[in-house]
């Protein structure tokens, strides 16, 4: 794909933190022979397992990993240590305004000699299923995780709803389902699946050289988690907002706050973790719901390992890419990842992403129904001109709309007009 941003605009939002950065570390003198390697993943849920495991395999290699919080703080800090030139050879992306950046910003090296070199990579040569990030053709970025979307239930909440767990099931099913569910100390969902995600697939905020938010799914999105709100069946969007559960919906979910919760595998770990987490109940699994016919999953492959450019280790960093993503994903299940080459069996999947004692805490036979014998249209985006403008415009347009404060029409052509300002703002650029 073209470059599509502007490393000037990039540079703009996090230049003077870098220079502060590169005040208390020269980026010469600060260099050492150890791989440095940063991750959004807690060293205890994978990582640090998987570094253990390449240092045993290559002794000669030590590795440090510095886990970074993937919020907009931790990125933050990760993109201004990049830039004011820390030491850093290996690092994880997980977002994709994030991905759009740091590749777009001179900050991803090219990997594409090595992977062609590699027969045992070559799935990420694939561009119809993508599992890299392209730049003007060439692979910046290669994703680690395949993350699938579902649909989490409480079963003792169900069970006493009289619910019947779903195995196909609609958009219009899910909101009747949620309106069951819903009590006067529970919430039926947390919030909705996203609808024109399912129905559209890949690349669905474009629409050739403009934004695709005039397809009729983007306000029918904004209007049904308005309704949902209004009715009570979805949490009320102002708590959302103001308890940050965007990025801890884990603890209203334990606490039974919500029923109904949209979500990928790395939401897992905190439901067999019963001394961390305690709850009573355990969680079964059904299918994202489908969409006037659409049937595209939530997930995609994710995760994205990089490498800095500017890393005089490089072929280390390779050796430890390559690691990561064949003979070491097993540690990663721990978190919830499903490694993106499938080179792991169904039965180390339940032991690693639902524990030592899966059957104590889930419904496994939903999950083999689901997540492993189900092979859902994984949407992988290919197109991110303008993402990052384009992303800020819908949020702040979703939550003008699920607070009530705007119609979801207005909204979602507020969003149009702002996509196709920050499209061709970026294309002309590029």
């Amino acid at each position: 794909m073209r470059n599509e941003l502007s490393r000037r605009g990039f540079l703009a939002g996090v230049g003077a933190v870098a220079a502060a950065a590169a005040g208390c570390s020269s980026s010469s003198s600060s260099k050492s022979s150890v791989l440095q390697v940063w991750g959004g993943v807690p060293a205890a849920s994978g990582p640090q397992k998987v570094v253990d495991a390449f240092q045993a395999k290559f002794p000669q290699y030590k590795v440090n990993y510095t886990r970074f919080v993937n919020d907009d703080r931790g990125n933050l800090k990760l993109d201004t240590a990049l830039q004011g030139g820390i030491d850093i050879d290996v690092y994880f992306t997980y977002a994709q305004e994030n991905l759009a950046l740091r590749a777009g910003s001179g900050l991803a090296a090219d990997l594409t000699d090595r992977v062609r070199a590699d027969p045992e990579l070559k799935v990420f040569l694939d561009t119809d299923q993508p599992r890299a990030f392209l730049d003007n053709g060439r692979i910046k970025a290669l994703a680690t995780a395949r993350e699938p979307y579902f649909v989490l239930f409480n079963e003792k909440l169900r069970e006493q709803a009289g619910v019947e767990l779903p195995q196909a099931w609609t958009i219009e099913d899910y909101r009747a389902t949620a309106k069951k569910l819903t009590t006067a100390q529970t919430y039926g969902c947390y919030t909705i699946p996203d609808v024109p995600r399912i129905k559209l697939g890949p690349n669905y905020w474009y629409d050739g050289d403009r934004s695709n938010f005039g397809d009729p799914h983007f306000e029918q999105a904004f209007a049904l988690g308005r309704e949902m709100i209004e009715e009570g069946s979805a949490f009320p969007w102002r708590e959302v907002l103001a308890r940050h559960l965007a990025a801890y919906q884990q603890n209203s979910f334990l606490q039974q706050e919500f029923h109904l919760w949209s979500t990928a595998p790395f939401n897992l770990r905190y439901l067999y973790d019963a001394k961390k987490y305690p709850h009573d109940f355990k969680v079964a699994f059904a299918p994202p719901p489908t969409v006037d016919g659409g049937d595209w999953n939530g997930g995609s492959y994710n995760n994205f390992v990089m490498v800095n450019p500017k890393s005089p280790k490089a072929d280390a960093a390779w050796e430890f890419v390559k690691f990561w993503l064949t003979e070491g994903s097993g540690p990663m299940l721990a978190g919830g990842k499903l490694p993106t080459l499938g080179n792991v069996t169904d039965d180390q999947v339940i032991t690693g992403v639902l524990g030592k004692e899966p059957d104590k805490y889930f419904d496994v036979d939903s999950f083999r129904r689901v997540v492993l014998g189900a092979e859902p249209k994984l949407a992988t985006d290919t197109r991110l001109a303008g993402f990052p403008e384009i992303n800020l415009a819908f949020g702040q347009q979703r939550d003008l709309c699920w607070l009530g404060e705007k119609d979801p029409g207005p909204a979602i052509r507020d969003v149009r007009r702002l996509a196709d300002a920050a499209i061709a703002r970026t294309e002309r650029r590029s």
